[in-house]
């Protein structure tokens, strides 16, 4: 019987080449400028025109209104944006997938946690916790604010990778070959190292991916709501301060230039948007992939 191809995985690694492509080679390409310069006004024959300029041969994809070639911005941001994507899931799974085993024979402080944790943030969405948090006084001003926040969004979905993975390591412990080497006296590191960790490594890389998807959901979210990461407190025009947006992402270029909407001029949200979720069908498409090739029910 001819093996049937695996579409969504190949689609999946294809988006990621590009993303991967675009994070690390894209600064460097001639047609990018990694410094984004704006270009105050440009002269096309005896016209002088000012920007934003329109999508041509010099830019692309058009500029901002500071003549800032669009392309690029995206280009540049590409590299922060999976980071701190990436960085989020991360922590999160270092939280909940030892969170989940310890918590395997559902009893004892480690359960208590889990329960607690799936709990208290499973009441609202995800992104009502987010801004909530984030919107403490203690750290609207913080210099470590960029740290907590990565935490803070982590922390929210942990409980449920922690359940998730609990209910996996619960259903291990009753095989056979567990029980076995329980009687025999293995210790419970070893049994977590040989039998446990193989058993849900395939789930967790399809869970994984699918929640790289879901962070960037996330950060789209707060994009909207004007919710930044890392943030300044500074005066922006005479005796007028207010908070700064001090990194560079896709998220907040949403958030730079979401007002823009009202005066009709989409292009600058629709690009980091797109960007975004080429991001979240690239994720999506690994883990359907990998929960094909894994055999894993959906």
């Amino acid at each position: 019987m001819k093996k049937e191809k695996n579409i969504p995985l190949w689609i999946g690694v294809s988006l990621l080449a590009i993303l991967v492509f675009t994070m690390l080679a894209g600064p460097y390409l001639p047609f990018i400028d990694k410094e984004l310069q704006g270009e105050p006004h440009r002269w096309v024959g005896k016209k002088l025109h000012l920007p934003a300029y329109s999508p041509s041969p010099d830019n692309i994809l058009g500029s901002d209104k500071r003549g800032v070639d669009n392309l690029s911005k995206l280009v540049v941001s590409a590299k922060e944006t999976i980071f701190i994507i990436l960085t989020i899931a991360v922590i999160r799974y270092l939280i909940g997938v030892p969170l989940g085993l310890l918590a395997r024979r559902k009893k004892g402080i480690s359960h208590f946690i889990v329960t607690l944790l799936n709990k208290v943030f499973s009441f609202l969405p995800s992104v009502f916790f987010v801004v909530l948090l984030l919107a403490l006084p203690v750290l609207l001003f913080s210099t470590s604010r960029l740290y907590w926040a990565l935490f803070i969004i982590a922390l929210v979905e942990a409980g449920r990778v922690a359940v998730t993975v609990q209910a996996k390591a619960n259903r291990i412990s009753k095989e056979l070959y567990v029980e076995a080497g329980t009687a025999l006296g293995l210790s419970s590191k070893r049994m977590i190292r040989k039998y446990y960790i193989p058993e849900m490594v395939p789930e967790l890389i399809v869970n994984f991916c699918t929640d790289l998807g879901k962070v960037t959901i996330l950060l789209g979210q707060l994009a909207v709501l004007n919710i930044f990461l890392a943030q300044k407190w500074m005066e922006v025009d005479y005796y007028v301060w207010q908070f700064v947006n001090t990194q560079f992402n896709w998220a907040t270029l949403i958030s730079n230039h979401r007002t823009e909407i009202y005066m009709g001029k989409f292009a600058f949200i629709f690009y980091p948007a797109f960007a975004m979720m080429f991001a979240i069908l690239t994720f999506n498409m690994l883990g359907e992939g990998f929960r094909r090739k894994f055999h894993l029910k959906g």
